[in-house]
């Protein structure tokens, strides 16, 4: 065998080798591309949101009527906002979504498509968006409460909260899930777990009801599967 065939094979050798190389690279980078892709796609975590604060607000128990502050919350932010990209507001038992039309003067702007409603079940049993059911706040009020579903606290016993008139508690209703469609048209489920800043609350002795600590999921793909 002569140097200059020996060498030929070294170099051959070594180009294989490196081709290799940049296969088992390209492999691994293509890979870690379609991971990252996959999580900026979707999150179908189940999430947390500890004691937004929507306590501004004053409440008339003789027409369930609400005055105050909206707080103003983004699923795909996940927190609260200042800014108009907003996905549902609270004030005291009071639930909109930035969709249709404004009520009152005192509601923040609508600019996007958000909607609406309420499903019976559990978290893991809503998987799905009906779409059918979504619904836009109006001139005439919030989508909810257009339906008797929220602001009524608890007397059709179709929202997602319940007032007993003797301890003047407002209590989540277990197995109430709302289902929203987001300003951008997105969707997302929450559960609504708590109302108040106190494990044990007693408004008689100045707890305050408005800090909602709820679970959401938001599927940021725009699929309806929750």
């Amino acid at each position: 065998m002569t140097h200059r065939t020996l060498i030929g094979i070294i170099v051959t050798c070594l180009s294989m080798k490196n081709v290799l190389v940049l296969f088992v690279f390209i492999i691994a980078f293509l890979t870690s591309c379609e991971k990252s892709n996959n999580h900026n796609i979707v999150n179908e975590e189940l999430l947390s949101f500890v004691e937004l604060d929507a306590s501004d607000f004053i409440l008339n128990i003789s027409d369930t009527s609400v005055i105050g502050k909206f707080t103003k919350f983004s699923f795909s932010e996940g927190d609260t906002i200042n800014h108009n990209n907003w996905d549902v507001a609270f004030r005291g038992t009071t639930l909109i979504v930035n969709g249709g039309e404004k009520a009152h003067n005192d509601q923040p702007n609508r600019i996007g498509n958000a909607a609406i409603y309420i499903a019976n079940g559990t978290m893991s049993e809503i998987n799905s968006v009906d779409t059918n059911r979504l619904l836009q706040d109006n001139s005439s009020g919030s989508a909810i409460l257009e339906n008797m579903m929220v602001d009524d606290l608890g007397i059709s016993g179709e929202g997602w909260a319940s007032y007993n008139y003797q301890t003047h508690i407002i209590s989540p209703i277990p197995g109430r899930v709302l289902v929203f469609r987001t300003h951008n048209n997105k969707y997302a489920k929450m559960e609504i777990l708590y109302f108040y800043n106190s494990p044990n609350p007693e408004p008689q002795n100045g707890d305050y009801g408005g800090f909602y600590t709820f679970n959401y999921v938001y599927r940021s793909d725009g699929e309806i599967t929750l």
